[in-house]
């Protein structure tokens, strides 16, 4: 068994491999797809399952309270993950699969764009709701790990951290919204 510092040493250095072995120039697409929803007074509509749940939650704060210089417009961000209720009335009475399509059918309008968070790139119900916005002409943005699945060609705009970790692929989304909200801010109005 591998001591516990041993560990920790492997852990973090491949987190730090993984964040050198990005393309951080994928970064600036996305940026100006949030300037423009911000510019549009549209919404950043954000999904994923399991610990992308949590960075799909997390970025509704960033990129609202988080990316807010003073004085300036909030970019209007909401997760399709924290509504319990539509979320389990529509797994449970049309599937799982549309949990996420669902919900942009009733919400999404022109000047939206729609972020997935995915370390798999195959979640049913994430490439479904970047099929439904890609029909719609909804700009697309994925964040995928591991071999980028699906969604890493089926998004307009793709950020891929090429790991097969989920811990180490979610640490480096977490941080790319991070980086993203907070040069918002810095930045202030564009």
């Amino acid at each position: 068994m591998i001591a516990f510092d041993a560990f920790v040493e492997d852990y973090y250095e491949r987190f730090i491999l993984g964040l050198r072995a990005f393309d951080k120039k994928a970064l600036g697409p996305v940026l100006e797809v949030v300037d423009a929803v911000l510019a549009g007074e549209g919404t950043l509509w954000v999904a994923g399952n399991g610990g992308s749940a949590a960075i799909s939650d997390h970025t509704v704060c960033d990129m609202t309270k988080g990316a807010q210089p003073d004085g300036a417009p909030a970019i209007h961000c909401h997760s399709l993950t924290s509504n319990i209720p539509m979320l389990t009335a529509i797994g449970n009475d049309i599937g799982y699969d549309e949990v996420f399509s669902k919900q942009l059918g009733y919400y999404v309008k022109p000047g939206d764009a729609l972020l997935l968070v995915s370390s798999s790139g195959n979640s049913p119900n994430v490439l479904r709701a970047c099929e439904l916005a890609n029909d719609l002409g909804i700009p697309t943005i994925a964040f995928v790990g591991f071999k980028g699945g699906k969604l890493k060609d089926l998004a307009r705009h793709t950020v891929w951290i090429p790991v097969e970790n989920y811990g180490i692929v979610e640490d480096a989304h977490q941080s790319l919204i991070h980086c993203l909200s907070q040069y918002i801010k810095l930045r202030g109005k564009p």
